[in-house]
């Protein structure tokens, strides 16, 4: 199985500026780059540091006309290598807590920044109504 066959949610390629640091408690360790792609599922960001898979990183989005810090834990799911790049890692992360407030302003920039018109908030409303039914 490839891995868009994989994935949940739908990407965007989006340069957005995320910080981060391990998780828990090394704040004052923290690091800033721009996202390769976001969806609600989780981020891929590149960085000069390895992270094996498994590792929980807390990170904070900054997402374009959204005055509120985007926050969330999520976990290390892959490390690729940039090629010819030796020190330059993709980090491929997964959320696992999030704000579900957080989660609906990510929903609106992937809507608003997806071409193809997708209604990409499907998923997200679906998954809100069946929370509300338990």
């Amino acid at each position: 199985m490839s891995n868009s066959e994989r994935r949940n949610f739908v990407r965007i390629n989006a340069n957005f500026v995320v910080s981060y640091y391990v998780y828990p408690g090394h704040v004052d360790r923290t690091d800033m780059t721009l996202t390769r792609n976001v969806s609600l599922g989780g981020i891929c960001f590149t960085t000069d540091k390895h992270f094996p898979p498994q590792t929980i990183l807390h990170i904070t989005l900054r997402l374009p006309k959204v005055e509120k810090l985007i926050e969330a834990l999520s976990e290390v799911m892959y490390v690729k290598q940039e090629m010819n790049k030796k020190l330059l890692f993709d980090i491929g992360l997964k959320f696992i807590q999030a704000n579900e407030d957080d989660l609906y302003l990510i929903d609106k920039i992937i809507g608003a920044c997806a071409s193809s018109g997708t209604k990409l908030n499907m998923i997200y409303k679906i998954k809100k109504h069946e929370d509300k039914k338990n």
